[in-house]
């Protein structure tokens, strides 16, 4: 079975280059405590996909920011806890941000900049650090530096 998903998604760069990652919430019932985009969540019917990341950016972390398209990604993945493969085409933005975040406990665990070099050893290290499949599939085709 497969199942279709769009979503927007968002880079947040601070000044130093460096890019917040949120660490989802406990509870989540898709790939709890992973690590995962600074921003991310569904397109709703009548929305753009900047009009979507923007919401999110609020819904998830409180902020307000006017993001920069950075490109589209179609990517397929195994559904947590699921035999389903979702099929998603995801519109990347990235943004600077170096204000305070306002995370929504009941989306967000965590949220904390990496260098993009921490990133890439986390990503190596698996049994430590665990990451979305959707984030590992865009950064494998997108490394942004900012």
């Amino acid at each position: 079975m497969t199942e279709f998903k769009n979503a927007s998604l968002i880079y947040i760069f601070n000044d130093k280059n460096e890019l917040a990652l949120q660490l989802r919430a406990a509870h989540d019932d898709s790939f709890p405590l992973h690590w995962d985009f600074s921003v991310g969540g569904g397109i709703d019917e009548g929305e753009d996909p900047e009009m979507a990341a923007k919401r999110e950016a609020k819904e998830e972390l409180g902020i307000d920011v006017s993001p920069e398209f950075v490109g589209t990604y179609h990517i397929s993945y195994k559904k947590w806890n699921s035999d389903v493969i979702r099929e998603e085409e995801n519109s990347l933005f990235k943004t600077v941000y170096n204000e305070t975040f306002n995370p929504n406990p009941n989306e967000v665990e965590d949220i904390k900049y990496f260098s993009i070099e921490d990133i890439n050893q986390m990503i190596k290290s698996p049994e430590k650090f665990k990451f979305h499949p959707a984030f590992l599939l865009i950064w494998d085709k997108n490394k942004l530096s900012n």
